[in-house]
């Protein structure tokens, strides 16, 4: 079994294409059941946020199960395929947990050491569970992840002067709008962005808040917390039509806010709307209404890097942290595929053990005690032969060569499974 990655970000695709191949909560545990309707993969996981689209599996053969991600990412999203393949990459067994320690620790982040994705790693991970997709491998796998993300922030200043999206997105509002005194402020969404972006919000001095959310009782608990009020998404037409700012941030499939109720809602009078949804909630369209001042996360980059050379000189530290829990785990995943070669070992030699015993038995007409007596004795003395080897190559296994030993231990007892890729990382 390997450990797969196959995913989109930011880095590689347009925000457009990024946000159609994207699941949101609603969609995750059909998504994760089509995922394993792809016959090489074993075990699966969705991570979907707005800056990344990943696949994590486990599969018996590499080659065939990075064209069944990319097969399911284009069925799933209706994207071309060859709108995918060009921004596609793949990572295989140790770069694959490298790669995800990295997206936890919030080192592959937009926003380096955002705080937002180690939840987004757990809600991820929680989802597969539910779904049966995450079992033995995968949930270790993402259990040490999320180790790996709290040490780094723990250890580290890495999440230290973070200004995060939804906090970029008050930041740009504020500006946009002259200032928040005396502004009234939608916040479209009761998540753990919506929150991020309100406090952040009142923070900035923002006094009359409202949220809308779905779930009215998630929007009223917020909405009490900070001091706000609490609708429903019903009655967006109404409070677009009072807002002056809005920052929308719901996980909707599709768009939430409209052109034309933006239209209706900003006639004669101007509003500074923030888009931090991925796919977008308000349409893109609404960018040229005359009332309408329109910011999506594209727009919020420059205000993300503030502090960033701060945290970047905390990127070796972090990588220290990663480089540990990656040897850790790799060492652990080469013993578990060093069991059925141990254990094929061990059959082999007892067959011919038994079948020896039985042999000189039939020939020398021995008694029952002296049956017994020599099926002790030659049971004793493979166990003392194999005793040596067996506990040297799992402590070999363990070691930084541990991959070199595992694989020639499979080689020679025939349990080498085929299809590796040339290289860990396959782009």
């Amino acid at each position: 079994m390997a450990i797969v990655v196959c995913g989109l970000s930011h880095k590689t695709v347009p925000l457009p294409v990024l946000e159609q191949v994207s699941f949101p909560p609603a969609v995750l545990p059909k998504a994760l059941a089509q995922l394993m309707d792809q016959e090489p993969i074993h075990e699966g996981v969705i991570l979907s946020t707005c800056n990344r689209t990943e696949i994590y599996a486990i599969v018996h053969r590499f080659h065939p199960a990075v064209q069944a991600a990319r097969r399911f990412l284009s069925d799933a999203s209706g994207v071309a395929h060859e709108r995918i393949s060009g921004g596609l990459y793949t990572y295989y067994d140790t770069a694959a947990v490298r790669h995800l320690f990295n997206v936890a620790s919030g080192t592959d982040s937009m926003v380096v050491g955002e705080p937002e994705i180690l939840g987004q790693v757990r809600e991820a991970f929680r989802a597969a569970t539910d779904e049966g997709t995450a079992r033995r491998l995968l949930g270790a796998l993402f259990q040490r992840a999320l180790r790996v993300g709290k040490r780094a922030r723990s250890e580290t200043a890495i999440s230290r002067h973070v200004v995060s999206l939804p906090q970029a997105a008050g930041r740009v509002a504020a500006e946009e709008a002259g200032g928040l005194e005396g502004k009234h402020v939608l916040v479209v969404g009761a998540g753990r962005i919506g929150e991020l972006a309100a406090r952040g919000l009142r923070e900035a001095g923002c006094a009359d808040l409202v949220i809308a959310n779905r779930n009215p009782e998630r929007a009223s608990r917020l909405a009490d917390a900070l001091g706000g009020r609490a609708a429903a998404l019903s009655d967006l037409p109404e409070l677009l039509a009072q807002a002056d700012v809005l920052i929308s941030t719901t996980s909707s499939a599709d768009p939430v806010i409209d052109r034309a109720t933006l239209a209706r809602a900003t006639e004669g009078r101007r509003l500074v709307a923030v888009d931090v949804a991925v796919p977008r909630d308000i349409e893109p369209s609404a960018r040229d209404l005359p009332g309408v001042v329109l910011r999506d996360i594209d727009d919020l980059r420059a205000v993300v890097e503030q502090g960033a050379e701060r945290r970047r000189a905390e990127l070796p530290k972090v990588e220290e942290i990663v480089n540990e829990e990656v040897d850790d785990f790799c060492a652990w995943e080469r013993s578990l595929a060093l069991g059925p070669a141990i254990a094929e070992l061990r059959e082999w030699a007892e067959r011919i053990r038994s079948g020896e015993v039985a042999r000189v038995t039939r020939k020398d007409r021995l008694t029952g005690d002296e049956r017994a007596e020599m099926d002790r004795l030659t049971r004793g003395l493979v166990n003392k032969l194999l005793h040596r080897p067996m506990t040297q190559i799992r402590e070999l296994v363990r070691g930084s060569d541990g991959q070199v030993y595992l694989e020639a231990f499979q080689e020679i007892f025939g349990t080498a499974e085929q299809d590796a890729p040339t290289s860990e990382e396959d782009q």
